[in-house]
């Protein structure tokens, strides 16, 4: 299964079981291939920070196995940071991205790719604005491995 970002109650993601399509139990959305390194490289970009730090804002939450799926919840900084920004800085972000990180493994030409990006970042931020309005809600990013 590809990486999902979901929206939920962690007491509630806590229970998943590991053959449990996370999809049936929260709202979800594809991460459209963009894995756990292109997110870091966002997120370092976003804000200012070097990315080893940025690696730490989705911090692991529920392991399956060794070889997952595993969960990782979005670290309140980066949610925050999201909720803040306004749709018309997407396409300039999105830009910024595909400039600074290595996007070959996605297979997109460079128009796909601006949508691609755009979408996710999209998605995401949308995402964390609803934390804020329900605040018992999280970020989570549901992956294989």
């Amino acid at each position: 299964m590809p990486d999902l970002m979901l929206l939920g109650i962690e007491d509630q993601v806590l229970e998943l079981e590991p053959d449990e399509n996370p999809g049936d139990v929260f709202p979800c959305l594809p991460c459209e291939g963009i894995q756990g390194e292109l997110r870091a490289q966002l997120y370092a970009q976003l804000l200012g920070i070097f990315f080893d730090e940025a690696e730490s804002l989705e911090q692991l939450t529920l392991e399956f196995g060794p070889y997952g799926p595993y969960v990782f919840k979005l670290d309140i900084t980066i949610v925050e940071h999201l909720a803040e920004l306004s749709e018309d800085d997407i396409d300039n972000i999105s830009a910024s991205w595909a400039e600074s990180a290595d996007m070959s493994s996605l297979h997109l030409n460079d128009e796909d790719l601006q949508d691609v990006l755009s979408r996710f970042i999209y998605n995401l931020m949308h995402f964390c604005i609803l934390t804020r309005q329900e605040t018992v809600l999280s970020v989570f990013i549901y992956s294989d491995g």
